[in-house]
């Protein structure tokens, strides 16, 4: 049994209400640009060099300061 076929057995024995699902995660899949912006690059670089640094605050800090 090829691939493709494996992937059409599973999905024919989902449940209904997970086929929602599994169609938008295969259409994510489909999606060819894939590729970030350079401004989101340059963000998630920040946010690495960040925690590299140790420039974070705990979860319940954050909340705090928020009014979570």
């Amino acid at each position: 049994m090829t691939v493709r076929e494996n992937v059409h057995q599973l999905v024919d024995t989902l449940p209904e209400d997970r086929l929602a699902d599994v169609l938008d995660y295969l259409a994510d899949l489909q999606d060819e640009d894939t590729s970030i912006g350079s401004e989101t690059n340059a963000a998630i670089d920040e946010g690495l060099n960040d925690i590299r640094g140790g420039r974070t605050i705990s979860l319940s800090d954050y909340r705090r300061s928020r009014g979570l």
